[in-house]
C-alpha cells in the first residue's frame, strides 16, 4: 500500500487498499488520522519514530500492528524514503510503502529504524504489483515533487492517479493485460 506526505509530514495521499484494509476513508486517514489505525500499544513508538524521521528528513522503517476493518490486527512494515526537489533539494515529503510483515510474528514488538529503508514483499492482502501499480507509484512521486506548483498541476496529476486507480480496479490481481506486439 502506497502513501505520500507533504513537507510537514502530513499524509497527503493514501491508496485505496488502505481503506479496504482498515476501513478508514481518506478524510479519516489524511493528515495524522492514519495513526488511529495503529494498535494503541504501538502508537507512541510509531508516532515518535515518524516525527523524528520527518525532523531529520531521512528514510525510515516502522514495524507495528495495523487494525483491519474487522477489528483484528496485522503486523506490518511501513517504510519510506524522503523526496526532494531536483534543483533546490528542498524536502517535499515522503513516499512510503506499507506491507504485511511475513516473518515469525510471535513475541514481536513495535520497532522504529531511522535512516533505514526496508520495503517488505507485497502479498495479496496488500495488493500485488502490476504495471498499473508502477505507473501509480510514478504519478505519486510526481505529485510529491510538484507541491507548490499550483492547483492546475495537482489537479492534472490527481486526475491521472484517479484514472489509473479505476483501471487497477478492473484488472484482476497479479495480472497485467497481455503485451501487444510492436
Amino acid at each position: 500500500m502506497i502513501w505520500v506526505t507533504d513537507h510537514r509530514g502530513s499524509l497527503a495521499y493514501i491508496c485505496r487498499e488502505w481503506h479496504d484494509l482498515t476501513g478508514q476513508g481518506p478524510s479519516q486517514a489524511l493528515g495524522t488520522g492514519w495513526i488511529e489505525a495503529v494498535h494503541p500499544e504501538d502508537r507512541a513508538a510509531v508516532a515518535g519514530g515518524f516525527a523524528e524521521a520527518c525532523r531529520r528528513q531521512v528514510e525510515f522503517m516502522l514495524r507495528y500492528r495495523l487494525r483491519r476493518a474487522n477489528g483484528t490486527y496485522v503486523w506490518v512494515l511501513d517504510a519510506a524514503s524522503p523526496s526532494f526537489t531536483p534543483l533546490t533539494h528542498d524536502f517535499v515529503g515522503f513516499l512510503g510503502l506499507v506491507s504485511r510483515y511475513e516473518d515469525d510474528v510471535e513475541n514481536l514488538t513495535a520497532a522504529v529504524e531511522i535512516g533505514t529503508f526496508k520495503p517488505g514483499r507485497a502479498t495479496v492482502e496488500f495488493a500485488s504489483l502490476s504495471k498499473l501499480d508502477i505507473a501509480a507509484d510514478y504519478l505519486i512521486a510526481a505529485r510529491a515533487i510538484t507541491v507548490g506548483y499550483g492547483g492546475e498541476v495537482a489537479a492534472a496529476i490527481d486526475h491521472a492517479l484517479h484514472t489509473v486507480g479505476q483501471a487497477l480496479k478492473r484488472v484482476p490481481p497479479e495480472r497485467d493485460p497481455p503485451a501487444k506486439p510492436h
